[in-house]
């Protein structure tokens, strides 16, 4: 039984961590590949906001054509004295084989869809900001919890250990009596049932412990066997919550949307044009011709009917609706979790300090209860609760540290705050 207890210990009782303090763990985890998600979301954002602004430059590029009929065609539409010149025997601009090639340019003028365009990516860029701050907010909260998680776990093990240490020293008393046949041997067994029960909690701690060194991986990629110590620098505070903000960005994009659906019915201004080279074999001399061809206009276009801008603006607005309507929601969940945390704060201090002095009875209690069942002067089943009341004392100071450091990492996610700045 020693070397099932020494084993559940190993497993519970820390080794040597490979963090140094909670700042390396915390930047381990921004430096994971789903932070880098986010990371790239961002850089994804920027570039779309790029491409908006690149529609309102010109477009140049070449063009080459090979182009073959069955009747000769002009290289370009021909003048006057072009169309007269196959009376005098010279070669005509046509032909069947017609080679085309230059230059063409497409340039916005005036394009009003295009700019609210850009107003919006600018705001879609925003909001991918600040979903990456949040991101790696609610890592690092998750790291300070689960390091709390581990510390808890850690206190608890040793008070186990403690405690089955104790009960050990009065089971070879109790032995002793039994033998002497000064005490029933169901003394014995009721002792025994107590340090099997501890065994069972060290167990369930030791599969807790494991899940909990398990998620530290997966958030940081570091191997840890023992909580990295924690020290409060100073409580997050805040007047603006990140999870709003993101909110009324994907909101303000919306609208955007809907003023960009709603400008696809205005007129639109380009330049468009090209610069063209057209050869060809004179359909009536058989000789090489070579006409250029230029071109450049100013070109208005005007929607009259097009059904399904109208319905693209109507999907628009409610997609805006439902931007706004998730705004509100998320203010009003915000401010509702913000509230009940900086409500909760006291109380788990006062708890912590309720416990520490519950430790400190129960224990003086306890002290009495040992001399005292060893004189036969209380039943073993009364001292088995003083036990049972210092653990339940020392639990319920570790969960209340530990739900304190929940709370302001919980806090410092809310308010956009780097627990850089929070913990040490």
């Amino acid at each position: 039984m020693k070397i099932a207890i020494a084993m559940l210990i190993c497993l519970i009782v820390p080794g040597v961590s490979s963090a140094v303090d909670i700042h390396e763990l915390l930047d381990a985890a921004a430096r994971q590949p789903g932070y880098e998600i986010s990371t790239l979301s961002v850089q994804e954002s920027g570039l779309q906001q790029e491409r908006a602004t690149a529609a309102l430059f010109p477009k140049i590029g070449l063009f080459g054509r090979a182009e073959i009929y069955n009747s000769p065609t002009n290289l370009r539409p021909v003048t006057p004295t072009e169309a007269s010149m196959a009376a005098f025997g010279e070669s005509v601009p046509f032909s069947e084989e017609i080679l085309r090639y230059g230059l063409s340019f497409d340039a916005p003028v005036y394009v009003h869809e295009l700019y609210v365009l850009r107003r919006k990516a600018d705001l879609l860029r925003q909001k991918s900001e600040t979903d990456r701050q949040l991101d790696l907010l609610g890592r690092q909260a998750a790291v300070v919890s689960l390091n709390s998680a581990l510390t808890y776990l850690q206190g608890l093990g040793k008070a186990i250990e403690a405690r089955h240490a104790s009960l050990n020293k009065t089971l070879e008393d109790m032995a002793l009596k039994v033998k002497t046949g000064r005490s029933p041997e169901s003394e014995l067994v009721k002792i025994q049932k107590t340090l099997n029960d501890l065994d069972q909690q060290a167990n369930d701690l030791a599969a807790k412990r494991l899940d909990t060194l398990r998620e530290i991986k997966a958030l940081t990629g570091m191997e840890m066997t023992e909580p990295v110590a924690m020290t409060l620098l100073e409580k997050p505070e805040g007047t603006s919550y990140l999870s709003v903000d993101a909110a009324q960005y994907n909101a303000d994009a919306a609208q955007k949307e809907v003023e960009r659906r709603r400008a696809a019915r205005y007129p639109t201004l380009a330049v468009t044009g090209f610069l063209s080279g057209n050869d060809g074999e004179a359909y009536n001399t058989g000789s090489h011709i070579y006409r250029s061809y230029n071109e450049a206009a100013l070109v208005v276009k005007i929607p009259l009917f097009d059904r399904s801008l109208s319905t693209d603006e109507a999907i628009a607005r409610v997609q805006a609706e439902k931007a706004q309507k998730q705004l509100a929601q998320t203010r009003i969940d915000v401010a509702a979790l913000a509230d009940a945390l900086d409500r909760k704060i006291p109380i788990l201090e006062k708890s912590i300090d309720l416990a520490q002095k519950s430790i400190a009875d129960s224990e003086t209690l306890l002290s009495v209860a040992t001399v005292a069942v060893r004189s036969g002067r209380m039943t073993l089943e009364d001292y088995l609760r003083y036990e049972s009341d210092v653990l339940s004392a020392q639990a319920a100071l570790y969960q209340a540290r530990q739900q304190r450091w929940q709370v302001l990492s919980q806090q410092a996610a809310l308010y956009g705050t780097d627990l850089k700045g929070v913990v040490k």
